[in-house]
């Protein structure tokens, strides 16, 4: 084996124990010496895809693509960038282009796939994954993507069937353990219980597996009325979890103290105009766990309004446009309130993101929970847009987050004292926005709702300025796609049982219940 072959080697190592950081290192460092190996190009680019700086993830796959037109793993790689940026019409030019040249080639499907479901076309993609799985029916990825795609769909029963067979073939696949849990009720004596305690007791896991089969066994349990077991199985989840995270709640701290100092000398009450679109973008935020979903079913059922989901593209615009290194840049920030340019630039790139969706309904909205951070910057980009702040008895909403793992996010959730923390952090802001921009905010009381859900919900559909349908009290009819944790809940009548959830768990949450 060659020197340079060796290298790539242990780059393929670093790269599966996700020590991106060193990979991408001393990958620079050997394309220098050996540019000429179409391999270096797929790893790195991979390596910047996995730390979130996609923009380098693109030009390295770019690089490798020119030098290999035709070379179908990184057209993949260049596909699914692409995808992730909000590139659609390329990502869906390069999948299409894949499966011309390799009609076999099972993660295109998935790919594309993932990027339809991404869009809310479901049945789209449950054909793609369908293809993918007359191929090779034994790929535990496409099973659990069509699970996904049925869970998203409510139809809960093929969700289940699909992720059984995943775990036929691969019981360590524990995500699909964690996808059958929030798809059902449990009793006594159910066997996939049986069959996850056989599993935790036989089997080695590593900390991912281990998390996501924790979370449903406790979840579980609490269906069964076995909440001390459920507790200690969710404190394994969650600690089993923290210890994976590069989190310090600390710096949580000082960039919300950041982004109030920065609001603070911006001159709020002049009048922001956005001329570029008149489409109406509802904002539904809040902490995660809030009702969100829920809101979102009750004003999508209306006919006027589709349902984007949780969209990353504000984030995405404040993180590369107004932030350096992690920080937010007030001089950036600064120049979005005075210089029209570049606000109608953050907007465009904004509804440019939207055109994925291609729906001509006039409202659309946006249910991104933590866009609760942003509402300074969506009352300079979208001033026409309506703004529901979902909010929720603290401490059942502070336990639900506890009990859930959020893939790629949510990093203060796994530790009662900085969920605790970061609950507190979000009520400061929420309450300094509601001094900055009185009365043009609407608090959707989930308990309220709960208790009398016909006003609540009139006076929701009127403060979007809809005209009253009577649709929007059958929200649980709603065919809108649900890509959360909450995809079972938001597809039933209002029901009670979530409320003062807290209880039965408070004598274990002691350190939250300091704090809140």
């Amino acid at each position: 084996m060659s020197n340079i072959e060796n290298e790539i080697k242990i780059l393929l190592n670093l790269f599966d124990s996700a020590k991106f950081d060193i990979l991408i290192s001393k990958a620079k460092k050997l394309i220098k010496k050996a540019p000429e190996y179409l391999i270096l190009y797929n790893i790195l680019g991979s390596a910047y895809q996995n730390i979130g700086d996609l923009k380098l993830a693109k030009e390295i796959f770019i690089k490798g693509y020119k030098m290999e037109p035709n070379n179908i793993a990184i057209m993949n790689n260049l596909a699914n960038v692409h995808k992730n940026i909000g590139e659609i019409e390329l990502s869906e030019s390069l999948f299409k282009k894949i499966i011309e040249k390799k009609p076999d080639y099972i993660n295109a499907y998935v790919n594309y796939g993932n990027l339809k479901r991404d869009n809310n076309d479901f049945e789209f993609a449950i054909d793609l994954y369908s293809k993918a799985l007359k191929i090779n029916s034994q790929i535990p990825a496409v099973l659990y993507s069509l699970a996904l795609a049925y869970q998203g769909l409510g139809k809960f029963d093929l969700a289940i069937d699909y992720a059984k067979k995943t775990l036929e073939i691969k019981p360590k696949f524990t995500q699909a353990d964690m996808l059958i849990s929030q798809s059902k009720k449990y009793q006594a004596g159910d066997l996939h219980y049986e069959g996850m305690n056989s599993k935790k007791d036989n089997l080695i896991l590593n900390d991912e597996q281990k998390t996501n089969l924790f979370f449903a066994l406790a979840k579980a349990e609490e269906d069964m009325g076995l909440i001390e077991k459920s507790f200690n199985n969710l404190d394994i989840a969650n600690s089993t979890r923290r210890k994976s995270l590069n989190f310090n709640i600390n710096n949580e701290t000082a960039f919300f103290n950041q982004l109030t100092n920065i609001f603070t000398k911006i001159d709020l009450s002049q009048k922001f105009i956005n001329n570029i679109e008149k489409r109406k973008i509802i904002f539904i935020l809040g902490m995660p766990r809030s009702g969100t979903s829920l809101v979102e079913q009750i004003i999508t059922s209306h006919s006027s309004v589709f349902g984007a989901g949780e969209l990353p593209q504000l984030s995405r615009i404040v993180k590369t446009k107004l932030m350096i290194n992690d920080n937010l840049s007030e001089e950036n920030i600064f120049n979005l309130v005075k210089n029209e340019d570049f606000t109608n630039q953050l907007r465009t790139d904004y509804y440019n993101y939207l055109k994925r969706f291609n729906s001509s309904k006039p409202f659309i909205t946006d249910k991104a929970p933590l866009n609760f951070r942003w509402i300074g910057f969506i009352k300079i980009l979208f001033p026409n847009s309506k703004i529901i702040h979902c909010l929720r008895n603290p401490k059942d909403n502070c336990l639900s987050i506890f009990k859930n793992f959020f893939e790629g996010g949510l990093d203060f959730g796994y530790n009662q004292k900085e969920l605790g923390t970061y609950y507190n952090l979000y009520l400061d802001l929420m309450n300094f926005w509601e001094e900055q921009f009185p009365n043009t905010i609407y608090n959707a009381q989930y308990e309220k709702i709960i208790e009398d859900p016909e006003n609540e919900i009139k006076n929701m559909i009127k403060f979007c300025d809809l005209d009253w349908e009577e649709d929007c009290l059958k929200f649980y009819n709603n065919k809108t796609p649900i890509k959360t944790l909450s995809t079972a809940q938001a597809r039933k009548p209002i029901y009670k049982s979530s409320k003062n959830s807290f209880e039965k768990f408070a004598p274990y949450l002691r350190d939250l219940n300091k704090l809140i």
